[in-house]
């Protein structure tokens, strides 16, 4: 009896440790971009707006619900006729079985759009719907945080559209329930670029992470920290550290230190995504970075790019070889998806690339999810599609980066290394994670001859290829005796 018991416990204990990887491509014939994913009990909740027409007006939203095993259970739209914009960008979790989803909206028959707010649960029932007034035609970018007194504070970026495009901040205090506490507008950034990518509550004010504000700094630096009192009103006005540019996360560690990952440069015209331990002045006490110095660009997911899974596991997330445009493909190099894991000191455990030969892929949002892993989600972008569409794709991975779920037909590749321009010409570049350092790269030709090998000493290592002849060369990584990663390499 006692072993059966030992047997069931040891099972149990197995089961509950079970982690669940999969990748899903939602495809359908309209545009769709993610914005928020999020685990809420035992499923994933995603939220995506729509048009019908390649980059054609947003006046759609969607919310869908998939299981552990990222199947898609169904999707709730919000046509909402009469409406000239609707955007559904964030979900904060209430409880296991509901939670509030945030975005705005703009009515044909009003002057000013809302903020709009929704309790749902689970089923994706609307338990409550409540929507506050702005000052300006259209949201844009929307941040959330919560104050020590349970209250919530939303700040959003408000437009007034076509033609002139000019930007204010709006940031408005309502408690859970949607009742609204306290508001404030601030028109004092540069009206052409006003935005806000994050916002946390930390040593008694409120950080919003911005851009526009460069003229109220001392180095004019493109993004700012805005510090906010209690009441909203604006206090100061901060560069942020190390340069950090737009899209930004911040994620607070406790009352006097936060994270905060964004694009930095490595390079004169090169960014990569950089995080950063700081304390609630700024100062730095830990960074770190990922990507490619020098090469390619590398930028941060562009409405979320770092979660924690505990304080000893931060995920931050970003495309490989991005220029911002959701529309291109490299077709030398596509786009992929990039995370990285960090330990509580900031030291890179890992970098994954996350990717498919014949479509781009561009991070959009990520979460770290209960069983310690990451879910990701972005663009899924096939240039040889004839309607040329942007679809959603989830890629879940367990805590080691590893999608270990059953294949399906997207193809997706996980790789502990990437090798391009491919094709190229003068040379190559190796980018690889630190988990696989001092491994060595080998490069054969057509005949299967050796010619060329490098020690990946570094994250980054690039190899001269301009007396190689045209043809097509297999390449190979080996990590401790065995070949961890494979593919060809082409010279024209």
């Amino acid at each position: 009896m006692k072993q059966l018991l030992l047997i069931f416990l040891m099972f149990e204990m197995i089961s509950s440790q079970a982690q669940y990887s999969f990748t899903t491509v939602l495809k359908d014939s309209s545009e769709n971009i993610p914005f928020c994913i999020k685990q809420i009990g035992s499923n994933f909740f995603l939220t995506h707006r729509y048009s019908i027409e390649q980059a054609g007006s947003w006046r759609q939203a969607r919310i869908s619900k998939m299981n552990a095993n990222g199947e898609l259970l169904f999707t709730y739209s919000y046509p909402m006729e009469g409406y000239l914009n609707t955007d559904l960008v964030l979900i904060y979790p209430l409880t296991n079985s509901d939670f509030l989803v945030i975005g705005g909206c703009s009515q044909e028959s009003m002057p000013f759009a809302q903020l709009w707010v929704m309790k749902m649960d689970t089923s994706l029932n609307i338990i409550w719907d409540k929507k506050f007034m702005t000052n300006r035609p259209f949201t844009s970018n929307i941040a959330i945080t919560e104050n020590p007194e349970g209250n919530l504070v939303i700040g959003s970026a408000l437009t007034t559209g076509s033609p002139s495009h000019l930007y204010s901040l709006f940031f408005l205090e309502i408690t859970k329930d949607g009742d609204s506490i306290n508001s404030n507008h601030l028109t004092n950034g540069d009206p052409t670029h006003t935005n806000i990518q994050s916002l946390i509550w930390i040593n008694g004010q409120y950080k919003a992470f911005v851009e526009g504000y460069g003229a109220y700094t001392a180095n004019n630096c493109y993004s700012q920290i805005l510090q906010l009192d209690a009441s909203l009103n604006l206090a100061e006005v901060r560069s942020t550290p190390l340069r950090i540019d737009s899209y930004m996360t911040a994620e607070k560690i406790d009352n006097s230190k936060y994270y905060l990952t964004g694009k930095a440069y490595s390079s004169l015209t090169h960014y990569d995504v950089t995080i950063g331990k700081f304390d609630a002045f700024e100062d730095t006490l830990l960074y770190n970075h990922a990507g490619s110095p020098g090469a390619f660009p590398d930028y941060s997911a562009w409405i979320r790019c770092m979660t924690t899974s505990n304080s000893n596991s931060i995920y931050t997330g970003g495309t490989s070889n991005d220029n911002s445009i959701f529309y291109t493909c490299n077709s030398n190099y596509m786009k992929k998806f990039m995370l990285s894991n960090y330990d509580s000191l900031l030291n890179c455990r890992w970098t994954y690339f996350y990717g498919i030969d014949t479509a781009c892929l561009t991070l959009s949002t990520m979460e770290a999810t209960s069983d310690g892993g990451c879910i990701m989600a972005g663009m899924y972008y096939n240039p040889d599609q004839p309607e040329n569409m942007l679809d959603v794709i989830v890629i879940k991975v367990d805590s080691i980066g590893l999608i270990t779920g059953l294949p399906d037909n997207t193809s997706i590749m996980t790789q502990q290394a990437i090798v391009y321009p491919n094709p190229g010409r003068d040379y190559i570049v190796i980018q690889s994670g630190p988990q696989i350092a001092n491994s060595e790269f080998r490069l054969y030709n057509t005949s299967g001859q050796l010619v060329m090998t490098t020690i990946l000493s570094n994250t980054n290592e690039q190899a001269d290829v301009s007396s190689f002849p045209s043809g097509v060369y297999p390449w190979q990584i080996i990590f401790q005796g065995k070949a961890i990663e494979q593919g060809k390499w082409i010279k024209p």
